[in-house]
């Protein structure tokens, strides 16, 4: 991490959301000229819930949600974490684009799903999350664990994908080639998931216990973490197409609740380098 540069923080700035033809065309664009056509208008809002109004916001969407089998994964019953390795370029062009406020950006990652924070994972995914404004739309190729580190590990990520035929892995190689992707930040958290029988396009994540490193390698390194959110706040995630249910919304203003630009991504790479520099700062005054 030393040749690169420290990414500076921006205004975010928040923008009007268009349609699904425009949003699929700037993301094409933005992402390069493999990106399939297959973008629809998933959108996705978020909240920062304190620790003191958790329960509450829990207890007011409960009748509307039911958990997500996904909670029991690998035999457990509250949830699964996700570990998450970020790509940038040596001048940190995914963070620009999303303190700069652009619209259509796309962030490539590795995903590891555990059942248990020091579990091995059940599944490692590389993953593109494209976004235009709060239209999302998330696609992956599962990888094999061994490709995975390889892809951590390698001077070119790129060279350990160029015999595979996915869509993904094809434009996370061109990506990689033309911006010179490295594994930037990890990002480790507890996600509880719920779908909704009455709205079917409806899911709600409850994502706590926010860490995150420079280190990024496949296994936890505990020592290496620090908190994303010193806080402790739980993001509040709410995906739905086309319309929110109006009654899920009234429920979360009437707590007064209220809608955030937040990137994980963003907020632990920045949570990082204060205490890269703070480190550095207290070590100086020592000698």
């Amino acid at each position: 991490m030393s040749e690169r540069r420290r990414p500076k923080r921006d205004a975010e700035t928040e923008h009007l959301s268009l349609g699904g033809a425009a949003a699929a065309a700037e993301l094409r664009k933005k992402a390069g000229p493999r990106l399939p056509q297959a973008y629809t208008n998933r959108y996705e809002i978020k909240y920062l819930v304190a620790p003191r109004d958790l329960a509450k916001v829990r207890a007011a969407l409960a009748d509307l949600l039911e958990p997500d089998a996904h909670n029991g994964a690998g035999g457990g019953t509250g949830g699964y974490y996700n570990h998450s390795i970020y790509f940038d370029s040596p001048h940190y062009r995914y963070y620009t684009e999303k303190h700069e406020g652009q619209l259509a950006r796309v962030k490539p990652r590795l995903r590891y799903y555990r059942p248990a924070i020091n579990a091995a994972p059940l599944a490692t995914f590389l993953e593109l999350k494209g976004r235009y404004d709060r239209i999302v739309a998330k696609r992956r190729v599962e990888l094999d664990p061994d490709i995975a580190q390889e892809i951590l590990t390698a001077a070119n990520p790129a060279q350990c994908l160029s015999g595979s035929n996915d869509a993904v892995a094809k434009e996370f190689c061109y990506l990689s080639d033309r911006f010179n992707l490295q594994p930037c930040v990890t990002v480790l958290y507890h996600r509880e998931a719920f779908f909704s029988d009455l709205y079917k396009s409806l899911r709600v994540t409850y994502d706590s216990g926010l860490l995150c490193s420079l280190a990024t390698h496949s296994e936890i390194l505990s020592e290496s973490y620090i908190h994303g959110l010193p806080g402790g706040e739980t993001v509040l995630e709410v995906k739905y197409n086309d319309q929110i249910p109006k009654i899920l919304l009234s429920r979360l203003n009437a707590l007064g609740l209220q809608q955030r630009t937040f990137s994980k991504f963003a907020v632990s790479l920045e949570r990082c380098f204060d205490q890269f520099r703070s480190r550095r700062f207290r070590a100086s005054r020592v000698m």
